[in-house]
């Protein structure tokens, strides 16, 4: 997709293709997996390659966390979908040929921190008090 496309795709919808977005993470969870593997193996082409790829596998791990978080916070109506759009989660609001089973998360309404600052009240960050209720809830069990 180029970015034109792209770009007038997100001004006529923020959509966001639920399936698109987790066969992203799909992909990403197995390149970790696979450099972890090669790793193992001792079958990386250098030392230097050897030496970054924990710290790559750590990367795409997190990476992976922080996006089903805030696919979580969008489905439980934390945050708009909006927030969680990206050119490879792009899609219609309603339904193209060949995606029947996907689930389209559109915003309906402004997210909750956005309405609040539209009010003139101060809004935390978005995600933050979502994670430290989710770090809280672990601590405890």
């Amino acid at each position: 997709m180029t970015g034109k496309n792209t770009r007038t795709l997100r001004s006529e919808s923020s959509a966001v293709s639920l399936g698109l977005e987790l066969s992203t993470l799909e992909h990403a969870l197995r390149g970790a997996s696979l450099l972890a593997e090669l790793l193992a193996n001792n079958d990386l082409p250098d030392e230097e390659t050897q030496r970054m790829a924990p710290y790559c596998i750590s990367a795409q791990l997190a990476l992976v966390n922080a996006r089903l978080r805030h696919v979580g916070r969008v489905i439980r109506g934390e945050e708009g979908a909006e927030t969680l759009w990206a050119p490879h989660n792009a899609t219609s609001p309603s339904p193209l040929p060949g995606d029947d089973g996907d689930v389209r998360l559109v915003s309906k309404s402004p997210a909750p921190f956005a309405r609040k600052l539209a009010e003139g009240g101060r809004a935390q960050a978005p995600g933050k008090a979502g994670d430290e209720e989710e770090a809280g809830e672990a601590a405890h069990g």
